[in-house]
């Protein structure tokens, strides 16, 4: 998963429970690899926040749990990573059954 913004969306589908926040520096530490903390900083920041689907409250970052912003993020998902369509479903819990051929 080269893109790091979609890294970001995946830990958070990924790594917490719906309604719980994931504080903003335990998310940096989770998607960090070889990154510098203040590149992966800026990019949560200036890319991550800024998608329709991710909210930032002051207990932190998370999707909401909704069925909108879950089929938002799935798109997302599908069109930045190359994570399958059946672990992008098993993942988010509020897609339609007939997602992503949903019209």
């Amino acid at each position: 998963m080269p893109d790091t913004a979609a890294r970001f969306v995946w830990k958070l589908a990924r790594r917490h429970s719906w309604g719980s926040p994931i504080p903003a520096d335990e998310l940096i530490r989770l998607v960090a690899r070889t990154e510098d903390y203040d590149e992966l900083e800026a990019t949560l920041e200036d890319d991550v926040l800024e998608l329709p689907f991710i909210v930032q409250s002051p207990e932190g970052v998370y999707i909401p749990n909704g069925q909108d912003t879950h089929v938002a993020a799935a798109s997302y998902l599908q069109e930045q990573t190359e994570v399958d369509e059946f672990t992008i479903k098993a993942t988010l819990s509020r897609l339609p059954e007939d997602w992503p051929n949903e019209e």
